[in-house]
């Protein structure tokens, strides 16, 4: 079922339109949380990335797709890496989160993150602050 959604979801994003939006195939992007915890996005080429999350020191990856300035990214993960699944499941990739980034002036700045619990998408959470994650290479 969650790659049914997620195939779903490719599917509806076009082919990358060239609004001003590099291309993220072997790129990687740092954002500085606090001295000594960085939290970087490392794309790929076939459309997969990686998220390291200094704060929870966790790799996250999954699938990315680009429409204009828009950055869309599901988040795949092991079913025992999440709580609420951790008990039914043991090595089941399942999508566990949507995010939405914007490339603004050379950066790429969290919009907007969803999680998927019990089959649905919960309402949008929008940061507090500003996150921008800056090219490295």
């Amino acid at each position: 079922m969650n790659y049914m959604l997620l195939f779903i979801f490719l599917l509806s994003c076009s082919a990358p339109e060239s609004h001003g939006l590099p291309s993220l195939a072997n790129t990687k992007w740092e954002y500085k949380v606090a001295e000594g915890c960085i939290s970087y996005m490392a794309f790929a080429n076939d459309s997969t990335y990686e998220n390291y999350d200094c704060e929870k020191n966790y790799p996250y990856s999954g699938k990315y797709e680009m429409k204009g300035d828009t950055v869309y990214l599901i988040e795949i993960d092991l079913a025992s890496n999440v709580p609420a699944e951790n008990e039914k499941s043991n090595n089941k990739k399942i999508v566990t989160c949507r995010c939405k980034l914007i490339y603004k002036e050379g950066a790429l700045q969290y919009v907007s993150w969803e999680a998927f619990e019990n089959n649905k998408w919960l309402e949008p959470v929008f940061p507090s602050g500003e996150i921008l994650y800056k090219k490295t290479r």
